[in-house]
């Protein structure tokens, strides 16, 4: 084990304030860290280039801090790794520094005279080491650095600063005097923006956080989401008007006024149905969307026990839409068989499937990324290599085996030809999952979805607050099993690969047994009056898997997660045979995606669970 004590970047305090640093951050435009990093890391090659190990080192430690990637919704340090690779190399996160880089950094603290910078540091020693003081310094750092970057755009960089203020102050202490500073700014930046309808979204997140932090104003604010509700209604913007009456729910529930609340959920569930019409005639809004809008009607009005007439008349309607939209399930491809030359074919394609996804709300962007390919065609697979099997005869007489982590032979490929038609087919089926891995996978990751991930990340937060929409009333997902989908789709946005395979595989099991068992499947065996749950390696070979879910998803999922000429990730994970860096594998990649695409599509399409009879 390493020594703590140990400096990574052997520098001091004294080091750092040797060379000009914050003369950079202060003629640098951008005045966020991430941005900070480019200027941090271009000092650290002029040093390298001038032989100053020094400054290289003082620069080197300055950046990594200035990179690492906040998630404030982590239970741990928030402060995590910039990127990540498939082999398990990584860039450095908070908890990577040794109590002398922290001391070093702790020594210059109170000197840094850029707000952004020194909330960054200041936070970092709190969340590392407790460092009270330097919490504190980090608090005021933060609604200083906010009110630099105080914009009216709907996704200001002003209000995850407050949000982190709160959310600091409150655990220096609930109520005290510095949270209390905190709410104060918090509420005049309410005060602000409440008449700016051009700022969207800015007082609903504004509001949210004054709702977590026990904000004493409960009737005023209440008053002035169904305000914003019933203004944005009237500019068209539905979708905000939406997030407001859901907003205002929130504050007459918190002071318990269920009359209120009932009327406010009405009137949201309500106008998400007058909108979606509204769409539907204007022709701004295809079925398919909206059928996933009117489905989630048809629930809005349930939980505010609407009248049974209603319910069933919007229930009828969504079903029309649901129908309707089966035509229009066609996803979003980029053919990138037809582009001649492979690598300018893979930098052309990974800077699309970025540029498909950027400039996008989180949700569109969510929705352009699970539709940047498809699941493997598996008919299309088949005939290759049935192709390729006619023009070679090396397959026919020399079989391969497959090897697990632990080096141990798995299974093994006979050769082809030489055996029954069952036998052919389950070899063609085991070339068919190892040409997947080692081709159709990877590129998919590689060229698209990887590009696309990072692009979005780039753009957005992804707090856990903002996957919710994928999950809540989901029909792929069992009840109680949203909060872990949110954690495992959240950790593969980050890049976390060994938390989100740990997350979402246990639930991909748990999911087809809830989806089987709605659709009459029996999902457990019966011997001598004991019961027991299949497991995945025999779910995902039940007749309802292709007959739900297609022959396509049903390859995939088999290929990655119990194939053992594919990944058998399931099986392999389970029994603690992957090390750390087999996690980080397109294979991971892959299957978050997959999964983030079923999710997607259970949310779009919201069927009901009495869709033959509704109320």
């Amino acid at each position: 084990m390493s020594d703590p004590n140990r400096s990574r970047f052997s520098v001091t305090a004294d080091d750092i304030r040797r060379y000009d640093w914050q003369a950079r951050l202060a003629q640098h435009a951008r005045k966020e860290c991430w941005s900070y990093y480019e200027v941090f890391v271009a000092a650290a090659k002029e040093c390298e280039a001038t032989g100053d190990e020094v400054g290289r080192r003082v620069y080197g430690l300055l950046h990594v801090v200035a990179s690492f990637h906040p998630n404030y919704d982590a239970k741990g340090n928030p402060y995590g790794l910039m990127w990540s690779n498939f082999d398990g190399q990584r860039s450095l996160m908070a908890e990577d520094l040794t109590d002398e880089d922290l001391q070093a950094l702790s020594g210059v603290l109170e000197e840094i005279a850029d707000p952004e910078y020194r909330a960054r540091v200041g936070d970092v020693l709190w969340e590392s080491k407790r460092d009270y003081k330097a919490a504190q310094i980090a608090v005021r750092a933060f609604l200083e650095s906010a009110e630099l970057h105080k914009t009216d755009d709907l996704w200001p960089p002003y209000t995850e600063r407050l949000e982190r203020a709160a959310q600091l102050s409150a655990k220096l202490g609930f109520g005290k005097p510095l949270h209390q500073e905190v709410i104060s700014a918090l509420e005049a930046a309410i005060n602000e923006f409440e008449n700016n309808l051009k700022s969207g979204l800015l007082c609903h997140r504004l509001m949210l956080t004054a709702l977590a932090h026990d904000v004493a104003a409960t009737a005023r604010y209440a008053a002035l989401a169904e305000r914003w509700a019933r203004d944005l209604a009237s500019a068209g913007q539905s979708d905000f008007s939406h997030k407001y009456w859901e907003l205002a729910t929130l504050w007459f529930r918190k002071a318990r006024n269920e009359p209120e609340v009932q009327r406010c959920q009405l009137a949201a569930a309500e106008g998400l149905v007058a909108a979606t019409e509204k769409s539907l005639d204007e022709n701004k809004l295809g079925f398919g969307n909206a059928a996933r809008w009117m489905g989630q009607a048809v629930e809005e009005l349930r939980q505010a026990k609407a009248d049974p007439a209603r319910i069933k008349e919007v229930h009828r309607r969504f079903l029309e839409l649901q129908q309707k939209s089966l035509d229009e399930m066609s996803p979003i491809d980029l053919n990138v068989d037809e582009i001649p030359g492979f690598r300018e074919a893979e930098q052309q394609t990974q800077e699309t499937a970025a540029a498909h996804v950027r400039g996008r709300g989180f949700e569109e962007a969510v929705a352009r990324l699970v539709h940047i390919g498809r699941p493997t065609n598996v008919a299309a697979l088949r005939k290759q290599m049935e192709e390729q099997s006619e023009q070679f005869i090396w397959d026919k007489i020399v079989g391969s085996n497959a090897l697990d982590h632990s080096g141990k032979v798995a299974d093994k490929l006979a050769p082809t030809g030489l055996g029954s038609p069952e036998m052919e087919e389950t070899a063609n089926r085991k070339k068919m999952v190892q040409n997947a891995r080692e081709i159709q996978w990877q590129i998919a990751v590689t060229w698209r979805i990887e590009p696309a991930r990072v692009a979005i990340l780039g753009e957005h937060g992804i707090r856990r607050r903002d996957l919710f929409f994928l999950v809540a009333g989901n029909p792929f997902i069992p009840s109680g099993h949203e909060g872990i989908y949110v954690r495992g789709l959240q950790a593969g946005f980050f890049g976390d690969w060994l938390a989100a395979m740990h997350l979402i595989i246990p639930q991909v099991e748990a999911s087809l047994r809830h989806v089987f068992q709605q659709h009459g499947g029996v999902t457990s065996t019966l011997v001598e009056g004991i019961q027991q749950e299949r497991d995945l390696n025999q779910l995902l070979w039940m007749p309802e898997m292709e007959q739900i879910f297609g022959q396509d998803i049903a390859f995939d999922l088999r290929g990655i997660l119990i194939e053992r000429f594919g990944h058998n990730m399931r099986n392999e994970s389970a029994h603690g045979l992957m090390p750390e860096g087999a996690f980080y594998q397109p294979a991971s990649v892959y299957l978050w995606w997959l999964v983030l695409r079923l999710c997607w599509l259970g949310y779009k399409l919201t069927p009901s669970s009495e869709e033959e009879n509704p109320a």
